[in-house]
């Protein structure tokens, strides 16, 4: 990996560890659970969301990919969930897209950090910005799922991290 990619990937590598820790206790009615009084997302939109952008930044890097998330996770609010994947789906879907997110940040060149994203919310900037940013808006959502586990009286990530280290 070239070293101006180290620290964002290893920031983007904490979140692979603690998503399947969230996700690990969840029953597919608590992942679908809405926040602010069935207003606000789910731990299920939350990591749909997180998905949908970790697909946009592997293409970014160079390897093109379709998302499966991008309508109901990047384009629209949060819903009910009905239509959402199962906690089980989101955990090989994690599992899948880590694994392409950590080979596409391994295979990334110093042309392609450097390359100027088209369009989009990044365009005009860096590709190494994006990545950056990738590593900052993942932080911030599990940060939110965090939250939301603690309103739905579960232990927060740190909690789980804590447990795990435990046994």
């Amino acid at each position: 990996m070239i070293p101006a990619l180290e620290s964002a990937a290893g920031s983007l590598a904490l979140t692979n560890m603690l998503v399947p820790l969230v996700l690990g206790d969840l029953t597919d009615e608590l992942a679908r659970q809405r926040t602010r009084g069935g207003e606000g997302p789910s731990i299920a939109w939350e990591v749909g969301h997180i998905l949908e952008h970790r697909c946009q930044l592997i293409a970014l890097l160079g390897t093109p990919r379709e998302s499966p998330f991008r309508e109901a996770f990047a384009t629209s609010s949060a819903t009910d969930g009905a239509g959402y994947p199962t906690v089980a789906e989101f955990l090989e879907h994690w599992r899948r897209v880590a694994t392409d997110l950590d080979a596409a940040l391994k295979g990334a060149s110093e042309a392609t950090i450097r390359r100027t994203v088209e369009g989009g919310p990044h365009g005009g900037r860096p590709v190494l910005d994006a990545v950056v940013f990738s590593a900052f808006h993942e932080a911030y959502h599990v940060g939110a799922l965090g939250a939301i586990r603690k309103t739905l009286g579960l232990p927060g990530p740190s909690e789980l991290v804590m447990a795990q280290a435990a046994r």
